[in-house]
């Protein structure tokens, strides 16, 4: 076993990892990073695209009457009252200077006399997504890398963290294992920043890159940090072949026909007859994630119903089609997504894409404080495997703007918590050794299909646990995971990546079950259809999970509503709608 030390180790490399390495080392302490992928090229922020992957920032330059405190406000409404204000509040004050850091550190974004141009994006009163259409992610991942590398960040490539060490209910560092070698690795380090994103690979469609298997959110689950707000998923309409593309806005704006793998067009058909299909249509193209909050709900819920129940396409999917637009109208109107799908060889003036309700992104994660620290002490998260922050649906935008700010304060206040330590020794290599012994307990037979396993699990998870949710389905989707576990607990994959992102994976769905179950309401991003409406009586409160081992331990807490934004919902000023 190779043996590294630092004050603070980072897990993941991608947007909030690597701000958060910046952070840490600007703050004077020795970091580490372990990234899974390739560092600057691996993760959401680097692979998602759109026609405007957006950087949510209240500069007010767009329209003056904007400011942090609207943005707030919009983070909570669009959350529907269970993000936590404090957390929240973090996000709208400090995104536009840590916009601001990214274009010290040279990414470009859209410009105009000097001022950002800032578009209206869904869930937000006020124009303030910032951008460089679907090339945002890449400038920012650039910016970051060249940072890191002027500071002095320390990082391994290629490397799977297993389990958090700890030692006196404190963290002590992690081990992993180099997927190149299979060799094992440990880390002495007394503050540890999970930044490994969501479980996208938990369903079956989804528009994650390859690797985002829940790793650091499961790690720390295990360790005995809480989950929240698990139930909270982004799901949106997004191309499933032959490239991996959010259908936002402009594609809603140009009156699409939805056909299904007959050639038939099925929205009438599956929309109720009350429900005016063009207002639902029009509300599509500024509600990019599936949400209860207005009629474009009833949109995705066709899309899903005719990939289930219907007659789907060759890849699982529907078929949207905009060619009876005028070629000049897609060049102009859709330019953005029009040149960075054929630069990929997909021309959507001649050819209708295939595209199903895609999960986007976990809202849910490992439960944090103001300052990113979890339960456990030394342990802090941000990005997407942090929790709390966003609620039920979040404002575009919001999650590259949470990467940034909860990204430099994981990595300041980590590089704060590890000053406060003495350097100690750690028995790092016993530490690992019972950790792996308890892996290696497990027999490892040969005939098992653990491809055919997860396969099974991810088309339950799309099926039960995405668009439309039912007790029964939740219920056999509960059964289904539980069996797998068990599958898993009595027989160990040779490789142990496969073992580890499987255990991982089956944790996450688990939670997400567990906490679908327990909300017999629908909000935001959650549609119960056997509980379809909201119940603001009973449901303003987050759920949160604790690791037994078992079926998780849940509690439920009442989020306050601040005054104002009471009021103004009371009023009418604001609505959830």
């Amino acid at each position: 076993m190779t043996e590294y030390t630092a004050d603070v180790v980072i897990v993941g490399a991608g947007g909030a990892g690597m701000r958060a390495a910046i952070s840490a080392r600007e703050a004077g302490a020795d970091v580490l990073v372990i990234e899974k992928g390739t560092a600057g090229e691996s993760g959401c922020t680097k692979n998602s695209a759109s026609d405007w992957m957006a950087f949510g920032a209240a500069f007010g330059h767009a329209d003056p009457a904007d400011s942090p405190h609207e943005h707030w406000i919009d983070i909570l409404i669009k959350g529907a009252l269970v993000a936590q204000p404090e957390l929240a509040r973090r996000i709208a004050y400090e995104a536009p200077h840590r916009l601001l850091d990214l274009e010290r550190w040279g990414a470009s974004f859209d410009k105009k006399d000097g001022e950002f141009v800032q578009i209206l994006s869904d869930g937000a009163r006020f124009p303030r997504a910032c951008g460089k259409g679907a090339e945002t992610g890449s400038e920012i991942m650039r910016a970051l890398k060249t940072r890191a590398e002027e500071v002095g960040v320390r990082i391994l490539e290629r490397v799977m963290a297993a389990d958090l060490l700890l030692s006196d209910d404190r963290v002590a560092g992690l081990w992993g294992i180099g997927l190149e070698d299979g060799k094992l690795i440990g880390v002495i380090a007394p503050a540890v920043i999970v930044a490994t994103g969501g479980a996208g690979a938990l369903y079956s469609l989804n528009v994650f890159p390859d690797g985002m298997t829940g790793d650091g959110v499961a790690m720390a689950y295990r360790a005995g940090a809480r989950l929240v707000n698990m139930e909270f998923i982004q799901i949106g309409p997004c191309i499933v072949h032959p490239v991996k593309f959010a259908l936002s806005g402009v594609f809603w704006r140009m009156k699409p026909r939805l056909i299904n793998g007959d050639g038939r067009e099925f929205l009438r058909r599956r929309v109720p007859p009350d429900i005016n299909l063009e207002e639902a249509l029009r509300l599509k193209g500024v509600s990019f994630p599936f949400s209860v909050r207005n009629d474009s709900m009833y949109v995705d819920v066709a899309v899903f119903e005719e990939i289930t129940s219907g007659v789907p396409g060759p890849h699982g999917g529907v078929f949207l089609d905009i060619t009876h637009n005028s070629k000049a109208d897609i060049e102009t109107k859709a330019r953005v997504p029009f040149e960075h799908l054929l630069a990929q060889g997909v021309d959507i003036r001649k050819e209708a894409v295939e595209f199903a309700p895609c999960i986007q992104h976990f809202n849910g994660g490992i439960l944090i404080k103001p300052d990113a620290s979890t339960d456990v002490p030394g342990l802090f998260a941000c990005g997407e495997a942090a929790g709390g922050q966003h609620g039920a649906d979040r404002p575009g935008g919001n999650a590259l703007a949470d990467s940034q700010v909860y990204g430099a304060v994981a990595g300041a206040e980590a590089a704060r918590y590890a000053r406060s330590f003495q350097k100690r020794s750690c028995p790092v290599g016993a530490l690992v050794e019972r950790s792996i012994r308890a892996i290696q307990s497990i027999p490892s037979p040969s005939g098992c299909d653990w491809t055919g396993l997860l396969e099974r699990v991810q088309s339950q998870m799309w099926r039960q646990v995405s668009v439309i949710r039912t007790e029964k389905g939740l219920s056999e989707a509960a059964s289904c995971l539980q069996i797998a576990m068990g599958q898993l607990a009595n027989a160990r994959p040779s490789e142990m990546r496969t073992y580890l992102e499987l255990r991982n994976l089956l944790q996450v769905g688990q939670a997400v079950v567990t906490a679908a179950r327990l909300r017999a309401e629908s909000r935001g991003t959650h549609y119960r259809a056997d509980y379809p409406r909201r119940d603001d009586g009973n449901w303003v409160k987050q759920i949160t999970l604790k690791y037994t081992g078992r079926t998780p331990d849940t509690e439920t807490t009442r989020v306050e509503i601040p005054p104002e934004v009471a009021e103004g919902l009371r009023t009418g000023v604001l609505r959830m709608d």
